[in-house]
């Protein structure tokens, strides 16, 4: 098999099974050398002992270099086929495409980005459309069906015959599996896994391959944004062969072992069975190439001021954290007695670092260097005015045994939300009995949790996986308030899960460092909603209603140009680039936020593509428009800078040269 990882191999070996239908596979072939991608490709086509021309024609178009043949002399099936295609393949990435398809533009780079980026990622399906444009497949889901004898259970795709371009097919997804009429996957993955099994003879072989896939912890996802064009089932008859012999294997193999997404009843309802399987997908952002020690954890405890609090908050932090992890101190500019203090835990204490800002950088900003300076597997987020008790963080850590989970808070004293208890037993002025009560809630609640949307920054766990695909907070939200909220909202679109902890109770004194410094508390959390509100586009009412529009959320999807905030440089952490399909969509999807007045959002995206590309003529003439815009008092001289920064690079720019003269006239009548 191929190695996926050297750099001089083509990205992709497209494997075409093909028994007769020669009309269709001149087609399919004739597709893929027309539509452009960057993903650079060879065609492998297995000929089943085709007698319609097919042969004859493959000869001539090996002659001519556009493919190569592998032709076993007699049908093998499609199972067999593909594993015969996939030991010739010289690929870093294998893909099963059926000769029944038509291919669009760019419809390798996602599949190809998403296998890159992501190591757990093992294989990828695709958007496939009748000709009539409505859904064919869009993800399969696995459905145990008890309106039949013996409960059969079976893959069935979702979606089927809606609207091409319907919301619920639109975004990236976790799935159980997809169907190989189209499938990326790696190929020492495939290999590993023997590739499809020939106990199938055309049908449950890609489902089945995609479950044991799956028990060894590798993932599948969907991606909406390759599309192809499928006839579907124009292999003739022997398609049908077997198809109750294939139920039968798959039924007896998979009855005991897999979760069912969906279960239909003998009475016609079809509900959900809670697998948890099926969820939104965003890819990783960021990569660590440093090992982590397995299930441990950072605490990032960023202080400023409050020295009383930041040394009751230290002194339960060495007394009840694991020496295992690392307890991370950022100071955001402190007077020199929080630093003593600071200094001397550092120099008492091994598993204690600190990281000296020497100035305030704002709650996101101070939390997010030490987030990049993280060295456990995890990452903590405790507040200084906190006082944590016996096995606090191991039973945080527990909670990440359900794979999607990615924020994990305790319960608390005081705070708003399911993380409040109602009433707590113990003095929280002196903190007399506080150890008693944490132990009493521990034997009562060990191992419960409570499923969470928000969650609130005082005491949060994080998952390195969530850190990778969405970075760290947003920095737009100064001292804080509303940055964690942001985080559970963005966590969410990512499809990663929030629980609260009932079994961990951290006190919380609650505002500390802001009554040291002197901020107007509620003159700030008025600001913070504002930046928060315009972010997600929100009507000013949402405050006292707390409608956050989640539907409309999900409907448009994660975006990492919108959702994924950068970390500040550290040794051993490496920002993966978005591709060119993906700046090229996000410019599209900016644009149409601009289009429809939603600026804060428009400004957002058009930053990160020129984060990404500062070269960007296209995304610096939208940023300066949207700046403009949005505030041209405030915003004129950025706008004016953009746009002459286009026509130094870009003389002939007509587009950016209008748009200047047009601000320039408007201020000097101004």
């Amino acid at each position: 098999m191929p190695d996926s990882t050297a750099p001089d191999r083509l990205d992709v070996s497209i494997v075409i099974p093909v028994y007769d239908k020669l009309d269709f596979t001149k087609a399919c072939v004739a597709s893929i050398h027309a539509e452009p991608c960057h993903a650079s490709w060879e065609i492998v086509v297995v000929d089943n002992g085709s007698t319609d021309g097919t042969v004859e024609w493959l000869a001539a178009e090996e002659a001519a270099g556009r493919l190569r043949v592998v032709s076993p002399g007699q049908n093998l099936g499609f199972a067999a086929g593909c594993n015969a295609g996939a030991e010739a393949a010289t690929g870093r990435h294998l893909v099963f495409l059926n000769n029944d398809t038509e291919v669009t533009a760019g419809w390798l780079d996602p599949l190809v980005t998403t296998l890159d980026r992501d190591p757990q990622v093992h294989a990828v399906g695709a958007r496939l459309l009748y000709p009539d444009r409505t859904i064919q497949h869009a993800g399969v889901v696995l459905v145990e069906s008890r309106r039949n004898l013996g409960t059969p259970l079976g893959g069935v795709h979702v979606h089927e015959k809606k609207p091409w371009n319907d919301p619920a097919v639109r975004h990236p997804q976790r799935m159980q599996a997809v169907t190989a009429a189209l499938m990326a996957v790696r190929p020492e993955v495939f290999a590993r896994l023997g590739g499809f099994d020939t106990a199938y003879w055309n049908g449950n072989e890609d489902v089945d391959f995609c479950l044991r896939l799956g028990e060894t912890g590798g993932l599948v996802v969907y991606r909406p944004e390759c599309v192809v064009f499928h006839h579907e089932s124009q292999s003739g008859p022997e398609r049908w062969a077997q198809t109750r012999r294939n139920i039968e294997i798959f039924t007896e193999r998979w009855q005991d072992r897999a979760r069912p997404d969906y279960i239909g009843e003998t009475d016609g309802q079809t509900y959900d069975a809670g697998a948890g399987r099926i969820g939104m997908y965003a890819s990783p952002s960021i990569a660590w190439d440093r090992p982590f020690g397995p299930e441990t954890a950072s605490v990032v405890v960023l202080t400023w001021n409050a020295p009383d609090y930041v040394r009751r908050c230290a002194e339960s932090l060495v007394r009840h954290t694991d020496p295992r992890h690392e307890i991370l101190f950022v100071d955001n500019g402190s007077d020199r007695e929080t630093l003593d203090i600071l200094a001397e835990f550092e120099s008492a204490h091994d598993q204690v670092r600190v990281i000296r800002n020497g100035r305030n950088l704002g709650y996101p900003a101070g939390n997010n260097v030490g987030i990049a300076a993280a060295r456990g597997e995890h990452v903590c987020l405790l507040n200084s005015d906190t006082v944590v008790t016996d096995g606090w963080l191991e039973r945080l850590l527990a909670k990440f045994a359900d794979g999607d989970v990615g924020l994990v808070g305790a319960v608390t004293n005081s705070i708003a939300g399911v993380q409040k208890l109602p009433a707590v037993d113990y003095d929280q002025r002196t903190l007399e009995g506080l150890d008693d009560f944490a132990g009493r809630r521990v034997a009562a609640e060990t191992g419960n949790t409570t499923p969470a949307f928000l969650l609130t920054g005082f005491c949060l766990l994080l998952h390195r996986g969530l850190l990778a695909r969405i970075g760290g907070l947003d920095e737009r939200f100064g001292q804080g308030n509303y940055e964690d909220t942001d985080y559970c909202l963005r966590a969410f679109l990512a499809g990663w899960r929030a629980v609260a902890a009932q079994d961990c109770f951290v006190h919380h004194f609650g505002s500390r460092s802001f009554a040291a410094g002197n901020v107007d508390y509620m003159k700030q959390i008025a600001a913070r909603w504002e930046i928060f509100r315009r972010k997600w586009n929100l009507p000013p009412e949402a405050r006292e209603t707390g409608d956050l529009e989640l539907e409309r959320l999900v409907v448009e999807g994660f975006s990492p140009l919108l959702h994924t905030e950068p970390l500040p440089p550290a040794d051993g952490a490496v920002r993966l680039p978005l591709s060119d399909w993906e700046i090229e969509s996000g410019l599209e999807r900016g644009e149409g936020l601009f289009a429809a007045g939603r600026l804060a959002e428009a400004e957002q995206v058009f930053r990160s593509v020129l984060r990404e590309d500062p070269a960007s003529d296209r995304a610096a003439g939208d940023l300066a428009c949207t700046l403009w815009q949005d505030d041209p008092a405030v915003n004129l001289p950025e706008a004016v800078s953009l746009l002459e920064g286009v026509l130094e690079r870009d003389p002939d720019n007509e587009d950016a040269r209008w748009n200047l003269q047009e601000m320039q006239g408007v201020a000097v009548a101004d």
